[in-house]
């Protein structure tokens, strides 16, 4: 008896992952306002009903929906920071791995391109997601930072948050124009190296650069 409930179980478990994973796609297609049963049960190939019984309200599948795609992501992305820390090789080999990695080490059968922006705009409205979308913006900055560290950027942590704005703003940019790859691995590793450059400074040589830029220094006591 126990063992049938937990069959019961672990096949209830598994359609409602793969209903929460068809959901992620009709969101990536069509967003989160045009993402209703009907579709999740279409894209999923089930019957409506299926939909509803599992998630009575369409609010409660795409907040969950949202929430495992941050929970994969997550997962994912402390992997390859595992991977980056204690790594030694040059800069562009670096860039190159951790940016290829970045725009197509997706754990998704279909490849999401727009989700992640969708789960943003959606936390500025939900409160539920915003702890959610903290996490995954996050755990993007704890990953550069190890890439960055990796290559020898003595100023690592500041440099991350700079290239994760600069990444989302090439990915949603990327998402609209109708002659790019979205955040393509070439263009993620290229803004990496760029953005090296600074980071990889020393005092003096920053120093010297704020100097030619006309940056005020500061007066010392």
């Amino acid at each position: 008896m126990a063992s049938s409930s937990k069959v019961r179980r672990a096949r209830g478990e598994r359609r409602r992952r793969e209903l929460l994973e068809a959901a992620l796609v009709v969101i990536d297609e069509r967003g989160v306002q045009a993402t209703t049963h009907r579709a999740v049960a279409e894209a999923a190939g089930v019957p409506l009903a299926t939909t509803t019984y599992y998630f009575e309200s369409i609010d409660h599948l795409l907040e969950d929906a949202l929430l495992l795609f941050v929970t994969e992501e997550a997962a994912r992305l402390q992997a390859l920071a595992e991977q980056l820390r204690g790594t030694t090789a040059p800069a562009y080999e670096i860039a190159e791995g951790f940016a290829r990695e970045l725009a197509e080490g997706s754990p998704w059968a279909v490849p999401l391109k727009r989700v992640q922006w969708e789960l943003y705009l959606e936390a500025s409205r939900r409160p539920r997601l915003r702890d959610a979308a903290q996490e995954c913006v996050e755990m993007y900055v704890a990953v550069t930072e190890a890439a960055l560290t990796a290559a020898g950027a003595p100023r690592a942590a500041e440099g991350a948050r700079l290239f994760v704005a600069l990444a989302d703003g090439l990915g949603l940019h990327g998402s609209f124009a109708a002659d790019a790859d979205p955040g393509s691995h070439d263009e993620l590793a290229a803004a990496l190296l760029e953005l090296f450059i600074p980071f990889a400074m020393d005092a003096d040589e920053r120093a010297a650069w704020e100097r030619r830029l006309g940056v005020p220094v500061a007066e010392q006591p």
